[in-house]
């Protein structure tokens, strides 16, 4: 009987380091989404826009690290570059705002913030329609 008490806690206890991981996962990764703009908080936060300018989130679990940064759309269907924009940050900042990113054409966007060497920091998605 001790035996299956010990199995049994073995397998709540497992099942507990399970959980907490998949949570941390789900709040403290980093994460890249979009929003109309940002003043001192997003307004209007979505992944459906209509072509003109957005904001670009980015909201990291440690300060990013390095002065400059490029954000960078791919169109999703042929996977090509459409337009790359630079951008200055504070090495220490964790959560970033990049305003007036522009999207001339309705369509499915991967948009990436990418390190001048041209590691991803975090990607998102977003669906661009005509006015």
């Amino acid at each position: 009987m001790n035996k299956v008490k010990f199995f049994f806690s073995l397998a709540v206890i497992f099942l507990v380091v399970v959980s907490c991981s998949k949570l941390k996962n789900l709040s403290g990764g980093d994460r890249l989404y979009f929003c109309e703009k940002y003043t001192t908080k997003e307004i209007g936060e979505s992944s459906k826009f209509t072509t003109g300018t957005l904001t670009v989130m980015l909201k990291l679990s440690k300060p990013i690290g390095v002065s400059s940064v490029d954000i960078n759309v791919t169109d999703k269907e042929s996977g090509k570059a459409v337009n790359t924009f630079p951008f200055t940050v504070q090495s220490s900042w964790d959560y970033i705002h990049f305003d007036d990113v522009e999207f001339k054409d309705p369509g499915n966007y991967k948009v990436s913030c990418l390190k001048k060497d041209g590691t991803v920091i975090a990607s998102g998605e977003v669906e661009i329609v005509n006015k």
